[in-house]
């Protein structure tokens, strides 16, 4: 069997590893984060943060999350930090995050640019 390579940055693998009758049990990882499926995704607002990601860490084990790039864009101090440091910095989390474009809150907000 060919040696595997340690994952590298972006590098994106997604991996069954069980399955019964019609469900599956998969692990999704990009780079060196990974996270098992089925999964539930949190929703952090960075603006109104009722638990921090580090909260749902320690309380209920998450390693991956979703937050809203159109606030991140639409927010000077949130954009400013996440251009410089990075999404996981500006939420203080080393998990799998997931962004959502924010299409929906730029129909009924008014344009992202």
């Amino acid at each position: 069997m060919p040696e595997q390579k340690a994952p590298q940055a972006g590098d994106v693998c997604f991996e069954m590893k069980d399955r019964d009758g019609t469900g599956r049990i998969c692990e999704f990882s990009i780079g060196s984060r990974s996270a098992e499926t089925p999964l539930l995704l949190p929703v952090i607002n960075p603006n109104m943060m009722i638990l921090t990601p580090k909260e749902m860490v320690e309380k209920f084990g998450i390693n991956a999350l979703i937050t809203n790039s159109y606030i991140i864009k639409k927010t000077p101090e949130l954009r400013e930090k996440a251009l410089a440091e990075g999404v996981h910095r500006l939420l203080d989390f080393d998990g799998l995050i997931m962004t959502d474009s924010g299409t929906f809150q730029s129909h009924v907000y008014g344009d992202v640019g």
